[in-house]
Protein backbone atom coordinates (compact mmCIF):
# COMPACT_ATOMS: atom_id res chain seq x y z
CA UNK A 1 0.00 0.00 0.00
CA UNK A 2 3.16 2.26 0.85
CA UNK A 3 4.37 1.29 -2.88
CA UNK A 4 1.11 2.43 -4.59
CA UNK A 5 0.86 5.99 -2.48
CA UNK A 6 4.74 6.94 -3.46
CA UNK A 7 3.55 6.27 -7.30
CA UNK A 8 0.89 8.50 -6.72
CA UNK A 9 2.84 11.43 -4.83
CA UNK A 10 5.37 10.66 -7.74
CA UNK A 11 2.83 11.11 -10.63
CA UNK A 12 1.63 14.60 -8.74
CA UNK A 13 4.78 15.66 -8.46
CA UNK A 14 5.86 15.28 -12.21
CA UNK A 15 2.63 18.01 -13.10
CA UNK A 16 0.41 14.52 -14.02
CA UNK A 17 -3.52 15.31 -12.05
CA UNK A 18 -4.21 12.53 -8.93
CA UNK A 19 -7.11 11.77 -10.93
CA UNK A 20 -5.90 11.86 -14.55
CA UNK A 21 -3.16 8.56 -12.80
CA UNK A 22 -5.81 7.03 -10.86
CA UNK A 23 -8.20 6.39 -14.24
CA UNK A 24 -5.58 4.95 -16.37
CA UNK A 25 -6.56 1.73 -17.90
CA UNK A 26 -4.99 -1.76 -15.64
CA UNK A 27 -1.07 -1.99 -16.01
CA UNK A 28 -1.12 -5.82 -15.48
CA UNK A 29 -3.25 -6.60 -18.85
CA UNK A 30 -4.36 -5.62 -22.48
CA UNK A 31 -7.63 -3.74 -22.60
CA UNK A 32 -9.71 -3.09 -25.78
CA UNK A 33 -8.33 0.22 -26.68
CA UNK A 34 -4.62 -0.84 -26.44
CA UNK A 35 -4.92 -3.96 -27.75
CA UNK A 36 -3.06 -4.27 -31.87
CA UNK A 37 -3.76 -7.44 -33.40
CA UNK A 38 -0.55 -8.42 -35.32
CA UNK A 39 -1.14 -10.92 -38.40
CA UNK A 40 0.24 -14.11 -36.20
CA UNK A 41 -1.86 -12.81 -33.85
CA UNK A 42 -4.76 -12.77 -35.39
CA UNK A 43 -4.02 -16.16 -36.83
CA UNK A 44 -3.33 -17.72 -33.57
CA UNK A 45 -6.63 -16.19 -32.39
CA UNK A 46 -8.68 -17.25 -35.08
CA UNK A 47 -7.17 -20.54 -34.70
CA UNK A 48 -8.96 -21.19 -31.40
CA UNK A 49 -12.55 -21.47 -33.35
CA UNK A 50 -11.28 -24.29 -35.88
CA UNK A 51 -11.78 -27.16 -33.68
CA UNK A 52 -15.09 -26.11 -32.95
CA UNK A 53 -16.00 -27.68 -36.18
CA UNK A 54 -17.27 -31.23 -36.59
CA UNK A 55 -15.25 -34.34 -36.84
CA UNK A 56 -13.34 -37.25 -34.72
CA UNK A 57 -11.74 -35.56 -31.21
CA UNK A 58 -8.25 -35.13 -30.89
CA UNK A 59 -7.07 -38.04 -28.55
CA UNK A 60 -11.21 -39.02 -28.11
CA UNK A 61 -13.58 -41.64 -28.72
CA UNK A 62 -15.37 -39.96 -30.46
CA UNK A 63 -16.18 -40.95 -33.84
CA UNK A 64 -17.07 -37.86 -35.55
CA UNK A 65 -20.16 -38.01 -37.34
CA UNK A 66 -20.64 -41.16 -38.28
CA UNK A 67 -21.85 -42.24 -35.10
CA UNK A 68 -24.27 -38.84 -34.79
CA UNK A 69 -27.38 -40.52 -36.63
CA UNK A 70 -28.37 -42.27 -33.49
CA UNK A 71 -30.02 -38.87 -32.93
CA UNK A 72 -32.17 -39.85 -35.65
CA UNK A 73 -34.32 -42.79 -37.23
CA UNK A 74 -31.10 -44.01 -39.08
CA UNK A 75 -29.17 -46.08 -36.44
CA UNK A 76 -30.56 -47.09 -33.08
CA UNK A 77 -28.27 -46.75 -29.89
CA UNK A 78 -28.33 -49.07 -26.60
CA UNK A 79 -30.09 -48.47 -23.66
CA UNK A 80 -32.48 -46.20 -24.71
CA UNK A 81 -29.47 -43.73 -25.48
CA UNK A 82 -31.34 -41.29 -27.59
CA UNK A 83 -31.33 -37.71 -27.87
CA UNK A 84 -33.23 -36.17 -25.36
CA UNK A 85 -35.03 -34.42 -27.54
CA UNK A 86 -36.27 -37.54 -29.57
CA UNK A 87 -36.59 -39.50 -26.70
CA UNK A 88 -38.65 -37.10 -25.13
CA UNK A 89 -36.90 -37.06 -21.76
CA UNK A 90 -35.36 -33.68 -21.68
CA UNK A 91 -35.80 -31.59 -18.98
CA UNK A 92 -35.68 -27.76 -17.85
CA UNK A 93 -31.89 -27.11 -16.43
CA UNK A 94 -31.83 -25.07 -13.85
CA UNK A 95 -28.44 -23.47 -15.59
CA UNK A 96 -26.38 -24.48 -18.59
CA UNK A 97 -28.40 -26.58 -21.15
CA UNK A 98 -26.64 -25.31 -24.04
CA UNK A 99 -27.83 -21.40 -23.35
CA UNK A 100 -23.60 -21.03 -23.43
CA UNK A 101 -22.70 -17.60 -25.21
CA UNK A 102 -18.79 -17.67 -24.53
CA UNK A 103 -17.81 -18.23 -28.38
CA UNK A 104 -20.17 -15.68 -29.95
CA UNK A 105 -18.44 -13.40 -26.96
CA UNK A 106 -15.12 -15.00 -27.91
CA UNK A 107 -16.09 -13.53 -32.11
CA UNK A 108 -17.21 -10.55 -31.23
CA UNK A 109 -14.49 -9.59 -29.16
CA UNK A 110 -12.40 -9.78 -32.34
CA UNK A 111 -14.78 -7.96 -34.76
CA UNK A 112 -14.70 -5.14 -32.19
CA UNK A 113 -11.53 -4.96 -31.80
CA UNK A 114 -9.26 -5.72 -35.45
CA UNK A 115 -9.73 -2.50 -36.65
CA UNK A 116 -6.53 -1.18 -34.17
CA UNK A 117 -4.37 -3.79 -36.19
CA UNK A 118 -1.71 -1.88 -38.12
CA UNK A 119 -1.52 -4.77 -40.92
CA UNK A 120 -3.34 -4.10 -44.12
CA UNK A 121 -7.03 -4.75 -45.06
CA UNK A 122 -5.69 -7.34 -47.42
CA UNK A 123 -4.12 -9.24 -44.63
CA UNK A 124 -6.42 -8.68 -42.52
CA UNK A 125 -9.77 -9.53 -44.08
CA UNK A 126 -8.70 -13.14 -44.30
CA UNK A 127 -9.07 -13.10 -40.38
CA UNK A 128 -12.64 -10.86 -40.35
CA UNK A 129 -13.85 -13.63 -43.03
CA UNK A 130 -13.70 -16.69 -40.62
CA UNK A 131 -14.92 -14.65 -37.38
CA UNK A 132 -17.95 -13.93 -39.21
CA UNK A 133 -18.20 -17.59 -40.42
CA UNK A 134 -17.86 -18.41 -36.75
CA UNK A 135 -20.31 -16.40 -35.19
CA UNK A 136 -22.59 -17.49 -37.94
CA UNK A 137 -21.87 -21.05 -37.17
CA UNK A 138 -22.46 -20.25 -33.43
CA UNK A 139 -25.39 -18.68 -33.87
CA UNK A 140 -27.17 -21.37 -36.56
CA UNK A 141 -26.17 -24.12 -33.88
CA UNK A 142 -28.31 -22.29 -31.37
CA UNK A 143 -31.09 -20.98 -33.48
CA UNK A 144 -31.37 -25.18 -34.34
CA UNK A 145 -31.76 -25.50 -30.34
CA UNK A 146 -33.64 -22.61 -29.12
CA UNK A 147 -35.24 -20.90 -32.10
CA UNK A 148 -35.69 -17.03 -31.05
CA UNK A 149 -32.71 -15.33 -29.55
CA UNK A 150 -30.78 -12.11 -28.43
CA UNK A 151 -29.10 -11.05 -31.04
CA UNK A 152 -25.59 -9.72 -29.80
CA UNK A 153 -23.41 -7.90 -32.11
CA UNK A 154 -20.18 -7.03 -29.45
CA UNK A 155 -19.01 -8.66 -26.51
CA UNK A 156 -21.16 -8.69 -23.60
CA UNK A 157 -20.38 -6.33 -20.69
CA UNK A 158 -21.49 -6.91 -16.81
CA UNK A 159 -22.38 -3.09 -17.07
CA UNK A 160 -24.32 -2.91 -19.97
CA UNK A 161 -27.77 -3.92 -18.75
CA UNK A 162 -29.15 -3.22 -22.59
CA UNK A 163 -27.25 -6.31 -23.57
CA UNK A 164 -27.92 -8.32 -20.14
CA UNK A 165 -31.45 -8.24 -20.21
CA UNK A 166 -32.04 -8.51 -24.02
CA UNK A 167 -35.45 -9.98 -25.52
CA UNK A 168 -35.43 -12.99 -27.69
CA UNK A 169 -35.72 -11.97 -31.51
CA UNK A 170 -37.88 -14.08 -33.99
CA UNK A 171 -35.81 -17.13 -35.65
CA UNK A 172 -36.04 -15.23 -39.20
CA UNK A 173 -34.58 -12.30 -37.96
CA UNK A 174 -32.03 -14.06 -36.48
CA UNK A 175 -31.73 -16.23 -39.33
CA UNK A 176 -31.02 -13.24 -41.77
CA UNK A 177 -28.40 -11.93 -39.57
CA UNK A 178 -26.62 -15.27 -39.60
CA UNK A 179 -26.76 -14.88 -43.42
CA UNK A 180 -25.83 -11.57 -43.76
CA UNK A 181 -22.76 -12.56 -41.65
CA UNK A 182 -22.15 -15.19 -44.34
CA UNK A 183 -22.09 -12.83 -46.65
CA UNK A 184 -19.50 -10.97 -45.06
CA UNK A 185 -17.53 -14.01 -45.18
CA UNK A 186 -18.10 -14.92 -48.51
CA UNK A 187 -16.79 -11.11 -48.95
CA UNK A 188 -13.93 -11.26 -47.30
CA UNK A 189 -12.39 -14.66 -47.54
CA UNK A 190 -9.79 -15.78 -50.27
CA UNK A 191 -11.38 -17.68 -53.31
CA UNK A 192 -10.64 -20.97 -53.78
CA UNK A 193 -7.03 -22.08 -53.93
CA UNK A 194 -5.74 -18.85 -52.66
CA UNK A 195 -6.17 -19.69 -49.21
CA UNK A 196 -3.75 -21.21 -46.59
CA UNK A 197 -4.20 -25.24 -46.15
CA UNK A 198 -6.53 -26.20 -43.61
CA UNK A 199 -8.07 -22.46 -43.13
CA UNK A 200 -11.58 -21.15 -44.32
CA UNK A 201 -12.05 -19.74 -47.70
CA UNK A 202 -15.28 -18.61 -50.08
CA UNK A 203 -16.29 -21.87 -51.29
CA UNK A 204 -16.89 -22.90 -47.19
CA UNK A 205 -19.11 -20.15 -46.61
CA UNK A 206 -21.14 -20.59 -49.71
CA UNK A 207 -21.80 -24.39 -48.57
CA UNK A 208 -22.63 -23.41 -45.43
CA UNK A 209 -25.02 -20.56 -46.60
CA UNK A 210 -26.72 -23.12 -48.53
CA UNK A 211 -27.04 -25.12 -46.08
CA UNK A 212 -28.24 -22.43 -43.07
CA UNK A 213 -30.76 -20.72 -45.87
CA UNK A 214 -32.08 -24.59 -46.71
CA UNK A 215 -32.92 -25.39 -42.95
CA UNK A 216 -34.36 -22.15 -42.43
CA UNK A 217 -36.66 -22.40 -45.01
CA UNK A 218 -38.08 -25.93 -44.60
CA UNK A 219 -38.66 -25.05 -41.08
CA UNK A 220 -40.30 -22.32 -41.60
CA UNK A 221 -42.56 -23.99 -44.03
CA UNK A 222 -43.20 -26.87 -41.99
CA UNK A 223 -43.82 -25.32 -39.22
CA UNK A 224 -46.37 -22.65 -39.87
CA UNK A 225 -49.35 -22.61 -37.97
CA UNK A 226 -47.71 -24.12 -35.28
CA UNK A 227 -45.94 -22.64 -31.96
CA UNK A 228 -42.99 -22.94 -33.57
CA UNK A 229 -43.61 -21.11 -36.37
CA UNK A 230 -42.84 -17.78 -38.45
CA UNK A 231 -45.71 -14.74 -38.42
CA UNK A 232 -45.66 -13.85 -42.00
CA UNK A 233 -43.14 -16.61 -43.19
CA UNK A 234 -41.41 -16.28 -46.10
CA UNK A 235 -39.53 -19.39 -46.94
CA UNK A 236 -38.97 -19.06 -50.09
CA UNK A 237 -36.37 -16.31 -49.92
CA UNK A 238 -34.51 -18.88 -48.03
CA UNK A 239 -34.76 -21.43 -50.67
CA UNK A 240 -33.28 -19.01 -53.28
CA UNK A 241 -30.69 -18.09 -50.94
CA UNK A 242 -29.83 -21.54 -50.83
CA UNK A 243 -30.02 -22.48 -54.53
CA UNK A 244 -27.94 -19.52 -55.22
CA UNK A 245 -25.31 -20.26 -53.01
CA UNK A 246 -25.20 -23.38 -53.97
CA UNK A 247 -25.25 -22.58 -57.80
CA UNK A 248 -22.04 -20.50 -57.21
CA UNK A 249 -20.15 -23.60 -56.36
CA UNK A 250 -21.29 -25.51 -58.93
CA UNK A 251 -20.68 -23.14 -61.33
CA UNK A 252 -17.26 -22.81 -60.12
CA UNK A 253 -15.75 -25.97 -61.57
CA UNK A 254 -13.73 -26.26 -58.04
CA UNK A 255 -15.31 -29.73 -57.78
CA UNK A 256 -17.21 -32.24 -59.45
CA UNK A 257 -18.58 -35.82 -58.71
CA UNK A 258 -16.44 -38.87 -60.31
CA UNK A 259 -18.35 -41.29 -62.23
CA UNK A 260 -17.71 -44.71 -61.36
CA UNK A 261 -19.63 -48.34 -60.52
CA UNK A 262 -20.25 -50.70 -57.79
CA UNK A 263 -17.12 -52.36 -58.00
CA UNK A 264 -14.54 -49.08 -57.31
CA UNK A 265 -16.35 -48.57 -54.07
CA UNK A 266 -15.19 -44.50 -54.22
CA UNK A 267 -18.40 -43.99 -52.43
CA UNK A 268 -16.96 -46.03 -49.31
CA UNK A 269 -12.85 -44.72 -50.10
CA UNK A 270 -14.35 -41.18 -49.47
CA UNK A 271 -14.97 -40.97 -45.79
CA UNK A 272 -11.15 -43.38 -45.05
CA UNK A 273 -8.22 -41.33 -46.08
CA UNK A 274 -5.69 -39.42 -44.58
CA UNK A 275 -5.55 -36.75 -46.90
CA UNK A 276 -8.07 -35.02 -49.04
CA UNK A 277 -6.13 -32.10 -50.19
CA UNK A 278 -6.78 -33.58 -53.97
CA UNK A 279 -10.29 -34.70 -53.78
CA UNK A 280 -12.37 -32.53 -55.82
CA UNK A 281 -15.58 -33.70 -54.08
CA UNK A 282 -14.32 -32.62 -50.73
CA UNK A 283 -14.65 -28.71 -49.95
CA UNK A 284 -13.28 -28.65 -46.33
CA UNK A 285 -12.34 -31.11 -44.03
CA UNK A 286 -9.86 -31.75 -40.42
CA UNK A 287 -6.58 -33.05 -40.70
CA UNK A 288 -4.75 -34.53 -37.84
CA UNK A 289 -0.91 -35.72 -38.00
CA UNK A 290 0.72 -38.29 -36.03
CA UNK A 291 3.91 -36.34 -35.80
CA UNK A 292 2.80 -33.57 -33.76
CA UNK A 293 0.83 -36.20 -31.76
CA UNK A 294 -3.32 -34.93 -33.66
CA UNK A 295 -4.68 -38.26 -33.70
CA UNK A 296 -7.86 -39.93 -32.77
CA UNK A 297 -9.44 -43.67 -31.80
CA UNK A 298 -12.49 -43.18 -34.06
CA UNK A 299 -11.06 -45.72 -36.66
CA UNK A 300 -10.67 -48.35 -34.19
CA UNK A 301 -13.92 -48.33 -33.14
CA UNK A 302 -15.29 -48.45 -36.31
CA UNK A 303 -13.78 -51.25 -37.25
CA UNK A 304 -13.56 -53.13 -34.73
CA UNK A 305 -15.98 -52.70 -32.70
CA UNK A 306 -20.12 -52.35 -32.64
CA UNK A 307 -20.34 -49.16 -31.77
CA UNK A 308 -22.86 -49.76 -29.22
CA UNK A 309 -25.50 -48.87 -31.65
CA UNK A 310 -26.64 -50.42 -35.43
CA UNK A 311 -28.26 -49.12 -38.55
CA UNK A 312 -31.71 -48.99 -38.29
CA UNK A 313 -34.00 -51.79 -40.94
CA UNK A 314 -36.02 -47.82 -42.00
CA UNK A 315 -32.31 -46.14 -43.51
CA UNK A 316 -31.83 -50.47 -44.90
CA UNK A 317 -35.16 -49.98 -46.55
CA UNK A 318 -34.96 -46.72 -47.64
CA UNK A 319 -32.36 -47.72 -50.41
CA UNK A 320 -33.10 -48.62 -54.28
CA UNK A 321 -32.61 -51.53 -56.24
CA UNK A 322 -30.55 -50.90 -58.67
CA UNK A 323 -33.17 -50.43 -61.92
CA UNK A 324 -34.23 -47.08 -59.43
CA UNK A 325 -37.14 -49.06 -58.17
CA UNK A 326 -38.25 -48.96 -54.53
CA UNK A 327 -38.34 -52.42 -52.67
CA UNK A 328 -41.95 -52.00 -52.79
CA UNK A 329 -42.34 -52.35 -56.24
CA UNK A 330 -39.00 -53.59 -57.77
CA UNK A 331 -39.09 -57.97 -58.94
CA UNK A 332 -35.54 -57.38 -58.32
CA UNK A 333 -35.57 -56.91 -54.33
CA UNK A 334 -34.26 -60.44 -53.27
CA UNK A 335 -35.56 -60.13 -49.49
CA UNK A 336 -33.83 -59.21 -46.29
CA UNK A 337 -33.41 -63.57 -44.96
CA UNK A 338 -29.74 -62.83 -44.50
CA UNK A 339 -27.45 -59.73 -45.84
CA UNK A 340 -26.06 -60.95 -48.77
CA UNK A 341 -29.54 -61.21 -50.43
CA UNK A 342 -30.73 -57.77 -49.07
CA UNK A 343 -27.72 -56.33 -50.82
CA UNK A 344 -28.13 -57.69 -54.25
CA UNK A 345 -29.42 -55.49 -57.00
CA UNK A 346 -29.21 -52.58 -54.32
CA UNK A 347 -27.81 -49.19 -54.24
CA UNK A 348 -24.43 -50.38 -54.18
CA UNK A 349 -23.97 -47.07 -51.27
CA UNK A 350 -26.17 -49.68 -49.39
CA UNK A 351 -23.15 -52.39 -49.13
CA UNK A 352 -20.62 -49.56 -49.13
CA UNK A 353 -22.76 -48.22 -45.86
CA UNK A 354 -23.13 -51.50 -43.71
CA UNK A 355 -20.99 -54.25 -42.99
CA UNK A 356 -21.35 -57.06 -45.79
CA UNK A 357 -19.54 -60.85 -44.65
CA UNK A 358 -16.49 -60.60 -46.55
CA UNK A 359 -15.31 -57.28 -45.63
CA UNK A 360 -12.30 -56.41 -43.79
CA UNK A 361 -12.33 -55.21 -40.47
CA UNK A 362 -8.45 -55.67 -40.10
CA UNK A 363 -6.06 -55.64 -42.74
CA UNK A 364 -2.26 -56.00 -41.71
CA UNK A 365 0.96 -55.40 -44.04
CA UNK A 366 -1.15 -55.73 -47.03
CA UNK A 367 -2.85 -59.11 -45.62
CA UNK A 368 -6.50 -59.28 -44.60
CA UNK A 369 -6.39 -60.92 -41.35
CA UNK A 370 -9.93 -60.34 -39.62
CA UNK A 371 -12.84 -60.31 -41.95
CA UNK A 372 -16.28 -59.48 -41.35
CA UNK A 373 -18.27 -62.96 -40.74
CA UNK A 374 -21.25 -61.90 -38.10
CA UNK A 375 -22.36 -58.93 -36.11
CA UNK A 376 -21.65 -58.20 -32.53
CA UNK A 377 -24.84 -58.35 -31.41
CA UNK A 378 -23.78 -60.39 -28.51
CA UNK A 379 -20.89 -58.29 -27.30
CA UNK A 380 -20.94 -56.39 -24.09
CA UNK A 381 -22.28 -52.52 -24.15
CA UNK A 382 -20.19 -50.52 -25.92
CA UNK A 383 -18.94 -52.81 -27.95
CA UNK A 384 -22.26 -54.20 -28.91
CA UNK A 385 -24.38 -54.08 -32.11
CA UNK A 386 -27.67 -53.66 -31.45
CA UNK A 387 -29.35 -54.02 -35.00
CA UNK A 388 -27.74 -56.74 -36.87
CA UNK A 389 -26.61 -53.69 -39.43
CA UNK A 390 -23.21 -53.25 -39.13
CA UNK A 391 -21.72 -49.32 -39.56
CA UNK A 392 -19.07 -50.39 -42.73
CA UNK A 393 -18.86 -46.32 -43.79
CA UNK A 394 -16.09 -44.69 -42.71
CA UNK A 395 -13.93 -47.59 -41.74
CA UNK A 396 -10.24 -47.69 -42.44
CA UNK A 397 -9.38 -51.45 -41.89
CA UNK A 398 -5.73 -51.10 -41.70
CA UNK A 399 -3.99 -51.98 -38.74
CA UNK A 400 -1.58 -48.41 -38.80
CA UNK A 401 -4.99 -46.64 -38.21
CA UNK A 402 -6.19 -48.97 -35.36
CA UNK A 403 -3.35 -48.85 -32.79
CA UNK A 404 -1.26 -45.63 -31.76
CA UNK A 405 -3.76 -43.45 -32.52
CA UNK A 406 -5.80 -42.54 -36.43
CA UNK A 407 -5.07 -40.03 -38.67
CA UNK A 408 -7.80 -40.65 -41.30
CA UNK A 409 -9.20 -37.21 -42.04
CA UNK A 410 -13.09 -35.84 -40.84
CA UNK A 411 -15.14 -33.99 -43.90
CA UNK A 412 -16.61 -30.87 -42.31
CA UNK A 413 -18.03 -29.45 -46.11
CA UNK A 414 -18.38 -31.69 -49.01
CA UNK A 415 -19.60 -31.12 -52.89
CA UNK A 416 -22.46 -33.94 -52.29
CA UNK A 417 -24.33 -32.02 -49.73
CA UNK A 418 -24.14 -28.97 -51.55
CA UNK A 419 -25.95 -30.60 -54.72
CA UNK A 420 -29.00 -31.92 -52.64
CA UNK A 421 -29.08 -28.83 -50.67
CA UNK A 422 -29.25 -27.21 -54.33
CA UNK A 423 -31.97 -29.73 -55.36
CA UNK A 424 -33.87 -29.24 -52.51
CA UNK A 425 -34.47 -26.28 -52.68
CA UNK A 426 -35.21 -26.26 -56.15
CA UNK A 427 -37.84 -28.67 -55.85
CA UNK A 428 -39.04 -26.65 -52.70
CA UNK A 429 -39.70 -23.74 -55.21
CA UNK A 430 -41.39 -26.03 -57.48
CA UNK A 431 -38.71 -24.80 -60.31
CA UNK A 432 -36.30 -28.10 -60.48
CA UNK A 433 -35.76 -29.18 -64.27
CA UNK A 434 -34.70 -32.60 -65.81
CA UNK A 435 -31.27 -30.49 -66.38
CA UNK A 436 -31.22 -29.09 -62.30
CA UNK A 437 -31.40 -32.84 -61.50
CA UNK A 438 -28.81 -34.27 -63.94
CA UNK A 439 -26.36 -31.58 -62.79
CA UNK A 440 -27.08 -32.67 -59.09
CA UNK A 441 -28.67 -35.45 -57.88
CA UNK A 442 -27.70 -37.82 -60.86
CA UNK A 443 -24.23 -36.77 -60.66
CA UNK A 444 -24.30 -39.02 -57.02
CA UNK A 445 -26.34 -41.39 -58.57
CA UNK A 446 -23.51 -42.02 -61.64
CA UNK A 447 -20.67 -42.13 -58.96
CA UNK A 448 -22.42 -45.64 -57.85
CA UNK A 449 -23.50 -46.74 -61.77
CA UNK A 450 -27.50 -46.46 -60.41
CA UNK A 451 -29.79 -45.02 -63.19
CA UNK A 452 -30.66 -41.06 -63.00
CA UNK A 453 -33.99 -39.90 -61.10
CA UNK A 454 -36.33 -38.37 -64.04
CA UNK A 455 -38.50 -35.19 -62.91
CA UNK A 456 -41.96 -37.51 -63.36
CA UNK A 457 -40.75 -40.05 -60.96
CA UNK A 458 -42.23 -42.43 -62.89
CA UNK A 459 -43.55 -44.90 -59.31
CA UNK A 460 -45.83 -44.22 -56.52
CA UNK A 461 -44.13 -45.91 -53.82
CA UNK A 462 -46.61 -47.34 -51.06
CA UNK A 463 -43.78 -46.62 -48.31
CA UNK A 464 -42.78 -43.26 -49.36
CA UNK A 465 -42.15 -41.17 -45.79
CA UNK A 466 -44.13 -38.29 -46.37
CA UNK A 467 -47.24 -39.35 -48.75
CA UNK A 468 -48.47 -36.00 -48.54
CA UNK A 469 -45.88 -34.27 -50.42
CA UNK A 470 -45.36 -34.72 -54.15
CA UNK A 471 -43.07 -37.90 -55.44
CA UNK A 472 -39.92 -35.49 -56.91
CA UNK A 473 -39.72 -33.90 -53.48
CA UNK A 474 -40.29 -37.61 -51.56
CA UNK A 475 -37.21 -38.96 -54.25
CA UNK A 476 -35.26 -35.67 -53.09
CA UNK A 477 -35.59 -36.70 -49.94
CA UNK A 478 -34.73 -40.16 -49.89
CA UNK A 479 -31.32 -39.39 -51.37
CA UNK A 480 -30.68 -36.71 -49.17
CA UNK A 481 -31.22 -39.80 -46.80
CA UNK A 482 -28.92 -41.98 -48.49
CA UNK A 483 -25.85 -40.08 -50.16
CA UNK A 484 -25.42 -38.74 -46.30
CA UNK A 485 -26.89 -41.49 -43.91
CA UNK A 486 -25.29 -41.56 -40.87
CA UNK A 487 -23.37 -38.11 -41.60
CA UNK A 488 -25.21 -36.47 -38.69
CA UNK A 489 -27.65 -34.29 -40.54
CA UNK A 490 -30.47 -36.59 -40.42
CA UNK A 491 -31.28 -35.33 -37.15
CA UNK A 492 -31.52 -31.91 -38.51
CA UNK A 493 -33.83 -32.88 -41.48
CA UNK A 494 -36.05 -34.46 -39.04
CA UNK A 495 -36.33 -31.08 -37.29
CA UNK A 496 -36.68 -29.15 -40.09
CA UNK A 497 -39.18 -31.09 -41.77
CA UNK A 498 -41.28 -31.37 -39.01
CA UNK A 499 -41.02 -35.26 -39.03
CA UNK A 500 -41.97 -36.10 -35.77
CA UNK A 501 -44.34 -39.11 -37.49
CA UNK A 502 -40.98 -40.69 -38.43
CA UNK A 503 -39.49 -40.53 -34.91
CA UNK A 504 -42.89 -42.07 -33.69
CA UNK A 505 -42.87 -45.34 -34.76
CA UNK A 506 -41.05 -48.56 -33.53
CA UNK A 507 -37.82 -48.84 -34.87
CA UNK A 508 -36.04 -52.74 -35.94
CA UNK A 509 -33.44 -54.20 -37.27
CA UNK A 510 -32.39 -57.53 -39.09
CA UNK A 511 -34.07 -60.50 -39.78
CA UNK A 512 -33.43 -62.40 -36.47
CA UNK A 513 -33.22 -65.84 -38.06
CA UNK A 514 -30.24 -65.66 -40.35
CA UNK A 515 -28.07 -65.72 -36.92
CA UNK A 516 -29.91 -68.25 -35.64
CA UNK A 517 -27.68 -71.72 -35.29
CA UNK A 518 -24.40 -69.48 -36.07
CA UNK A 519 -21.49 -69.70 -33.62
CA UNK A 520 -21.22 -66.29 -31.73
CA UNK A 521 -18.84 -66.00 -28.89
CA UNK A 522 -20.54 -64.78 -26.16
CA UNK A 523 -23.29 -67.34 -27.08
CA UNK A 524 -26.65 -65.55 -29.27
CA UNK A 525 -29.03 -65.76 -26.80
CA UNK A 526 -31.59 -62.80 -24.94
CA UNK A 527 -31.59 -61.13 -28.45
CA UNK A 528 -35.64 -59.11 -28.26
CA UNK A 529 -37.21 -59.82 -31.44
CA UNK A 530 -40.68 -58.96 -33.00
CA UNK A 531 -43.26 -60.97 -33.66
CA UNK A 532 -42.96 -61.01 -37.68
CA UNK A 533 -38.79 -62.01 -36.27
CA UNK A 534 -36.84 -58.73 -36.71
CA UNK A 535 -34.68 -57.43 -33.86
CA UNK A 536 -36.79 -55.21 -31.81
CA UNK A 537 -33.64 -53.63 -29.47
CA UNK A 538 -36.72 -51.42 -27.45
CA UNK A 539 -39.21 -54.41 -26.97
CA UNK A 540 -40.78 -54.35 -23.57
CA UNK A 541 -39.30 -50.56 -23.31
CA UNK A 542 -41.08 -47.32 -23.30
CA UNK A 543 -39.94 -46.65 -26.48
CA UNK A 544 -41.42 -49.98 -27.86
CA UNK A 545 -44.22 -48.07 -29.86
CA UNK A 546 -41.88 -45.95 -31.35
CA UNK A 547 -39.73 -42.74 -29.20
CA UNK A 548 -42.40 -40.84 -27.26
CA UNK A 549 -40.97 -37.26 -28.44
CA UNK A 550 -43.47 -34.41 -27.93
CA UNK A 551 -44.66 -32.66 -30.98
CA UNK A 552 -45.78 -29.62 -28.73
CA UNK A 553 -42.25 -28.99 -27.32
CA UNK A 554 -39.50 -31.66 -28.26
CA UNK A 555 -38.54 -29.60 -31.13
CA UNK A 556 -36.59 -27.03 -29.43
CA UNK A 557 -34.82 -27.30 -26.31
CA UNK A 558 -35.84 -25.49 -23.14
CA UNK A 559 -34.19 -22.73 -21.66
CA UNK A 560 -32.60 -22.89 -18.25
CA UNK A 561 -34.46 -21.64 -15.38
CA UNK A 562 -31.24 -19.77 -13.97
CA UNK A 563 -31.77 -17.47 -17.39
CA UNK A 564 -35.21 -16.85 -16.93
CA UNK A 565 -34.77 -15.57 -13.43
CA UNK A 566 -31.43 -13.39 -14.28
CA UNK A 567 -33.38 -11.85 -17.81
CA UNK A 568 -37.24 -11.52 -16.82
CA UNK A 569 -37.24 -10.52 -20.96
CA UNK A 570 -36.55 -13.89 -21.73
CA UNK A 571 -39.23 -16.31 -22.36
CA UNK A 572 -39.63 -20.15 -22.09
CA UNK A 573 -40.26 -22.67 -25.22
CA UNK A 574 -43.50 -24.03 -26.09
CA UNK A 575 -44.24 -26.91 -24.02
CA UNK A 576 -41.84 -26.67 -20.93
Amino acid sequence: MKTIYIYVIFACVLGVSCEEYLNRPPQDSITDQEIRFSQNEMELYCNQFYPSLPGAAVGGYFTGPFFADYSSDNMIPNDYNYNARLSGSITVPQSGGGWSWGSIRGVNYFLNNYSSTEESWNITKQYVGEMYFFRAYFYFNMLKRFGDLPWYNEPLATNDSAQLYAERLPRNIVADSILNDLDKAIDYLPEFGRSAPQRLYQDVALAFKSRVALYEGTWEKYHQGTEFGVENADYDKYFEMSADASQRIMDSGNFSISEGDKESRNYWNLFNQSDLSGNNSVIFWKKFDRSEGLTHNATAILALEGGDCGVSKSLVDSYLCNDGMPISLSSLYKGDDSVMSLIQNRDPRLEQTIFVPGDPRKIMNGDTIVKFTLPDITQPGGTVNITGYHLFKGVNPDDSQHSGGSDVASITFRYGEVLLNYAEAKAELGSLTQSDLDLSINLLRRRVGMPSLNLSVGFSDPNWNFPGLSPLLNEVRRERRVELACEGFRFDDLMRWSADHLITRPSYGAKFSQFEGKSFNPPLENIPVSDDGYIFPYKDTPAEDGLPFDQSKNYLDPLPNLELVLNPNLVQNPGY
